[in-house]
């Protein structure tokens, strides 16, 4: 079982993800606001975390170059989830250091092996 930690300002998909996430056995939590992120990520030590890209305060790209520029947290995968797709949305988060990029909306089945796929590299 792997803490997974879901940053996403929408509350609908949060509740989807750890839907999913539970039923692939792993313990799950989120964060709405992506301001909160990086207390959230040190204070629950995920094992991985589940990024949006388009998302108010913060974006998944700006705040994924700062977990993956922090020594403390540079080693936690991080999957880009967005309904943004196109090849230059994929190139930015692999730029940023996102180890895996998943369109929205998600199969579930799909959505946890490419999950189990990254936390068993």
């Amino acid at each position: 079982m792997a803490k997974i930690l879901i940053v996403d300002d929408d509350l609908e998909t949060t509740k989807l993800f750890e839907g999913i996430l539970k039923m692939g056995k792993h313990e799950a939590t989120s964060v709405l606001e992506s301001k909160n992120a990086i207390s959230t990520i040190r204070s629950y030590s995920p094992d991985l975390i589940l990024l949006d890209i388009m998302m108010a305060q913060i974006n998944g790209i700006t705040l994924c170059k700062q977990i993956k520029s922090d020594p403390q947290m540079k080693h936690i995968p991080i999957i880009m989830v967005s309904a943004l797709h196109d090849d230059g949305t994929k190139r930015d988060a692999a730029n940023a250091g996102a180890n895996e990029f998943i369109s929205k909306p998600v199969l579930p089945k799909l959505f946890l092996e490419q999950i189990q796929a990254l936390l068993n590299k």
